[in-house]
């Protein structure tokens, strides 16, 4: 897994969202808020890990 989470949203992602989180947010040099749809794919991919992680420890 942590390979996985090493790859910046690549194929072997944890969940579709986070990948395409990763894809979205660039490494910047200066800090910025998120945009909406930013926040969206941010609470979709908490949603999804923790849908995973309780199939996975039910």
């Amino acid at each position: 897994m942590e390979q996985r989470l090493k790859n910046g949203g690549k194929a072997g992602s944890v969940t579709v969202s986070t990948a395409l989180l990763n894809q979205k947010l660039a490494t910047l040099r200066v800090p910025r808020m998120l945009t909406p749809s930013e926040i969206e794919l941010l609470q979709k991919s908490k949603r999804e890990i923790a849908e995973r992680f309780r199939a996975a420890h039910a």
